[in-house]
């Protein structure tokens, strides 16, 4: 049983330390995640919206 608990124990203090390590994830960072993805996103949509453009010049002629 004494084992079971100092393991119980060492995983605790493991993710304790790992939170202080990592510390809190700010508001900034998450708002620059989300605008980069936005841009990603924008740039997938004017690609496909480009590559619609140029299936029909080409089926036209």
């Amino acid at each position: 049983m004494n084992t079971h608990t100092d393991i119980k124990m060492t995983d605790q203090l493991e993710r304790e330390l790992m939170k202080r390590e990592l510390g809190p994830r700010s508001p900034a960072f998450v708002e620059d995640v989300k605008s980069a993805i936005a841009a990603v996103q924008s740039l997938v949509a004017r690609l496909q919206n480009q590559a619609r453009k140029a299936k029909v010049v080409f089926a036209n002629g």
